[in-house]
């Protein structure tokens, strides 16, 4: 008489779970990786050493304030400042954010000018002591 031994049965591993993981993984680095570009804002810092342009091509300087904005010095509305760039969309405009602007409102001050057709924005350090 022969004794049954019970057989062991092997546990299986499923990769189901695993595949899954993998392919969420994947799918957010795709979505972050395309983001990324897509929200880039080239930013060009001019130089303090260069030669003054004539007037007539002079960029517009922007100076932003905390609770105000500046056209070459003169206090002006954002949307008096959205038609004087609209008028001449080639033109440089030079934003010079002061000392305690936030960094939201100078981003979007610059995506108003950007609607408003300009398309060569630059940056200007603050001068020292404002």
């Amino acid at each position: 008489m022969m004794l049954h031994v019970p057989r062991r049965s092997r546990a299986a591993v499923s990769l189901t779970p695993l595949i899954d993981v993998v392919f969420i993984l994947l799918i957010f680095f795709m979505l972050v990786s395309n983001l990324e570009s897509a929200n880039r804002i080239d930013l060009h810092m001019s130089d303090r050493n260069a030669v003054p342009p004539q007037a007539q091509d002079r960029a517009l300087l922007v100076t932003i304030h905390r609770d105000d904005l500046q056209l070459d010095g003169q206090p002006v509305s954002l949307a008096q400042l959205r038609e004087q760039v609209a008028l001449q969309p080639q033109r440089q405009v030079a934003l010079q954010p002061a000392d305690g602007v936030s960094l939201q409102r100078t981003v979007n001050i610059l995506d108003q000018l950007r609607g408003a057709g300009a398309s060569q924005v630059s940056f200007l350090e603050a001068p020292p002591g404002e």
